[in-house]
């Protein structure tokens, strides 16, 4: 059994800054003994399907700067479990969409220099840890409110996932058999980012934070305020 530490959706080199030692005063808070990483490590913003906008860096100076935020995550965190998201996908995505073998493409792990020690997940795997689902959250019933939840009550499992930004939170429910819980861990990313501008024709926000799991039996959603860790 693990008290697990959930960390949202970063998005480097579009973290926000003060996010490691956020994560670091909640590892250290809740005694937690494992680390997941929930998906979309990396932004890669100049391989987007999404419009690029005008004057940012180009794809090999973008992922310079995500190595360097990288660093400081592996550095804290030294063994993780990762969980391929969307965007960190986008490398292989793009060279389905050329027609390239995967035997052309770096794995992620060598293009962010990532440790032996993190161990990176396939895009929609269920990875289950104390009979809870962890998932990117790009999978299922996504892109709903309370979409962890759902989920969950699909599953007759309790789900913790990221992927949607502006959810966090926890909600718990209960049938004959078993009692569970959907967390969304929120993110971290910096929502002044330039990255983030396609999601600014939105008017949900994200909401930044991340999440706790005791023994797969409780959930807690850590939120983030901007003004306590500017």
């Amino acid at each position: 059994m693990s008290n697990v530490l959930v960390i949202g959706d970063t998005h480097c080199p579009a973290m926000l800054e003060a996010y490691p030692d956020f994560l670091e005063s909640i590892y250290k808070s809740w005694n937690c003994d494992r680390v997941v990483h929930i998906g979309d490590l990396v932004d890669f913003h100049g391989i987007s399907f999404h419009a690029k906008e005008v004057g940012m860096p180009g794809i090999e100076e973008e992922v310079e700067e995500a190595r360097k935020q990288v660093r400081t995550l592996c550095k804290l965190f030294p063994k993780v479990d990762y969980l391929t998201g969307n965007h960190s996908a986008l490398p292989s995505r793009q060279a389905a969409e050329a027609g390239l073998p995967p035997s052309m493409l770096l794995s992620l792990s060598q293009i962010l220099d990532l440790p032996d020690t993190w161990t990176v997940y396939p895009r929609f795997t269920d990875l289950i840890i104390d009979d809870v689902i962890y998932r990117h959250g790009d999978k299922g019933r996504s892109n709903q409110t309370n979409a962890a939840f759902l989920n969950a009550q699909s599953e007759f499992m309790s789900v913790v996932q990221g992927h949607l930004h502006s959810q966090g939170g926890v909600l718990y429910g209960a049938n004959q058999a078993t009692r569970y819980f959907g967390m969304q861990v929120g993110c971290g990313v910096d929502p002044r980012s330039p990255h983030l501008n396609y999601s600014k024709i939105y008017s949900k926000r994200p909401i930044l934070g991340c999440g706790v799991v005791l023994n797969g039996e409780s959930a807690i959603f850590e939120p983030l305020f901007l003004e306590d860790w500017r």
